[in-house]
C-alpha cells in the first residue's frame, strides 16, 4: 500500500520465494487441490480432526468456552461443549473449501450457494443507493463475500488487517479482490470507504471487532459491555448508504453455503450513535443466536475492558501458557 493508493498490494515479487514462505506456498496448493474433492468427502476432514483440535488447542478453546458462557449462559455446560465442537467443524470444513473460490468457475459457487434477502439489495439499487453489508464474523465470511462480488450489484469493498504470513495474506487478498473488488488497508483509515461509498459502491463491514479503548464505546453485546466501533452510523449518515445485515452460512447437512440478508430497524441511523451502535450489536446478536455454530468464538471479542487495562482472558492465558 503507497500513501497515494491505500488499496492492497497483491502483485508477485521475489522475497515471496523465500524458503521460510515455502510452507505457505505448500499451503496454498493443497487448498487449491481440496478444491476439487467433492464436498462430502472434504466435509470428513472436519468430522476426524474437530475433536482433536478441540482438544490441544488448550488457549482458543478456553477463549471459545469464555464466549459462549457469557453469550449463552441458559445452556448447560454440555450443550455449550457440543456446540464448540460443531462450531469447530464448521469452521475446518470451511477453511477445506476455500480454494473453490481459486478453482471453480462463478456458475459453480453460485449454485453451492442460498441466498435469502437478496431483494433488500435490489431495492437499494434500484433506489440508487450504496449499501453498507453488516458481516459478522462467521466461518464462510469469504466465500458468501465472492458471492455478493459475483452478482456485481456495485463495485465492492472491505478492510483487512494483514496476516502472519504475507503468502495467505497476499492470496486471500487476491480471492477477495475478484471481480474488481477493492481490499483497503486497515490503516488507510475510512476516507477511500466514504469516497467508495459515495461513488455508489458496496462496503463489507465487519462490526464485531475490537479495536480498543480509543477508537470505541461500550455497548451490550448478549448482555456483557464490548468495545464497539461505531463507525456504521456515521458512514449512513456521510454516504447515504443503506445498511443490511448479512450472515453467511456454511450448512453441514445440506452440503451447501447459506446468505442471509436482513435490514436494520428503521429508522437507521436515527441520530443518536450509542443507540445506533447498540442496535447493530442487537441485531448480530439476532442473527448468531439462530446459528450460534457458524460464529468464530475463537475471537476475543471481549478483550478491551472499561474498568481495566488487562486484557479480558490474558489471566487465564497466562496460566494455560505456564500449564504447557
Amino acid at each position: 500500500m503507497s500513501q497515494n493508493d491505500p488499496i492492497f498490494d497483491t502483485s508477485f515479487h521475489r522475497g515471496l520465494l523465500h524458503p521460510r514462505h515455502w510452507g505457505a506456498w505448500l499451503g496454498v496448493g493443497l487448498l487449491h487441490l481440496l478444491g476439487y474433492v467433492p464436498a462430502r468427502l472434504r466435509d470428513r476432514l472436519g468430522d476426524v480432526l474437530a475433536p482433536l483440535l478441540v482438544r490441544f488447542s488448550k488457549k482458543q478453546c478456553y477463549i471459545a468456552r469464555t464466549n459462549l458462557e457469557i453469550c449463552f449462559p441458559q445452556l448447560t455446560p454440555e450443550a455449550r461443549e457440543a456446540l464448540l465442537h460443531k462450531c469447530m467443524r464448521v469452521g475446518i470444513k470451511t477453511f477445506a473449501s476455500f480454494g473453490e473460490l481459486s478453482v471453480r468457475s462463478p456458475e459453480y459457487l453460485e449454485q453451492r450457494t442460498l441466498v435469502t434477502g437478496w431483494e433488500h439489495v435490489e431495492a437499494a439499487k434500484e433506489a440508487g443507493k450504496s449499501v453498507i453489508f453488516v458481516v459478522p464474523h462467521t466461518w464462510a465470511i469469504d466465500f458468501c463475500g465472492r458471492i455478493i462480488a459475483n452478482r456485481k450489484p456495485f463495485p465492492m469493498s472491505t478492510m483487512m488487517k494483514s496476516a502472519k504470513s504475507e503468502v495467505f495474506d497476499r492470496y486471500i487478498n487476491m480471492e477477495r479482490g475478484r471481480g474488481g473488488g477493492h481490499v483497503y488497508e486497515r490503516s488507510a483509515g475510512l476516507k477511500p470507504i466514504i469516497k467508495h461509498l459515495r461513488a455508489g459502491g458496496g462496503f463489507y463491514y465487519l462490526p464485531d471487532q475490537d479495536h480498543g479503548r480509543e477508537a470505541s464505546i461500550f455497548v451490550p453485546f448478549f448482555g456483557m459491555d464490548k468495545a464497539t466501533l461505531p463507525a456504521l452510523p456515521r458512514l449512513c449518515k456521510l454516504t447515504g448508504a443503506v445498511p443490511l445485515m448479512m450472515l453467511a452460512i456454511y450448512n453441514e447437512d445440506r452440503l451447501r453455503y447459506e446468505l442471509v440478508i436482513e435490514p436494520l430497524p428503521d429508522p437507521y441511523p436515527s441520530g443518536d450513535m450509542t443507540h445506533d451502535t447498540l442496535v447493530m450489536n442487537q441485531s448480530v446478536e439476532s442473527l448468531l443466536t439462530r446459528y450460534p455454530e457458524q460464529y468464530m468464538w475463537f475471537l476475543k471479542i471481549f478483550h478491551t475492558r472499561p474498568d481495566t487495562d488487562e486484557g479480558f482472558y490474558e489471566h487465564e492465558i497466562r496460566k494455560i501458557r505456564r500449564r504447557s
